[in-house]
């Protein structure tokens, strides 16, 4: 209901204006008709905006999150284009929130807006830059979406952060097989089996899986 006081405010405004534009307290039709041309464009912008639905809509929002919070509703239950509203909202007002962003991505990706997921995958990097999620779950979206390039640079700097990030290190074999890089990608292997050198299972997994004796 925060937008009643506005619409009062601007009528109110719009009146003084036909009132001031007549310059005639007596001839009341035309101070009328002014004061309704000058109504128009503000209830047609009310009527395009979805009527008071629209303005009470945060509250609303802010309601369902608040149910979720305390449990009287499954997440599961909400409406992804709500959840990626109310988390586009909070975080525009309070970007310092890794799980705010991480949260707010993968909404975007599972429902299918792969454009909002990749920006606000960059955002969280932004603030966080050397976040190990943020990195590799925008890898992992870059590499899906067949943008190796990018998603081999963000592995790269995860490997830097961490080098014994393993899946970073196994999508960095992947791109470099997919690219025709063997040398390259034996080489990351050989690295790789060096860490979980202690892990047979692991091992034997990754040389069956690369044909390796």
């Amino acid at each position: 209901m925060k937008m009643i006081p506005f619409f009062i405010f601007i009528f109110l405004i719009i009146a003084f204006c036909s009132i001031y534009l007549n310059k005639s307290k007596t001839n009341f039709k035309f101070t009328f008709l002014i004061f309704f041309f000058l109504s128009l464009p503000t209830v047609f912008i009310y009527l395009k905006k979805g009527g008071i639905e629209t303005f009470t809509f945060e509250e609303k929002l802010n309601d369902i999150i608040e149910d979720v919070i305390k449990k009287t509703k499954n997440i599961n239950e909400v409406d992804p284009k709500i959840m990626i509203t109310f988390l586009e909202k909070k975080l525009n007002e309070d970007p310092n929130d890794i799980e705010g962003w991480l949260i707010l991505a993968r909404t975007s990706v599972i429902s299918g807006y792969f454009q909002k997921g990749d920006m606000h995958y960059k955002s969280a990097l932004k603030y966080f830059p050397d976040n190990e999620n943020a990195l590799l779950e925008y890898s992992i979206l870059k590499k899906n979406t067949n943008q190796t390039e990018s998603a081999m640079k963000l592995l790269l700097r995860l490997k830097e952060i961490n080098p014994k990030n393993i899946r970073a290190r196994e999508m960095i074999i992947e791109i470099l097989f997919k690219n025709s890089k063997e040398k390259q990608a034996l080489k990351e292997i050989k690295k790789l089996l060096e860490i979980k050198k202690e892990d047979s299972v692991f091992i034997n997994n990754l040389k069956k899986k690369y044909n390796l004796k």
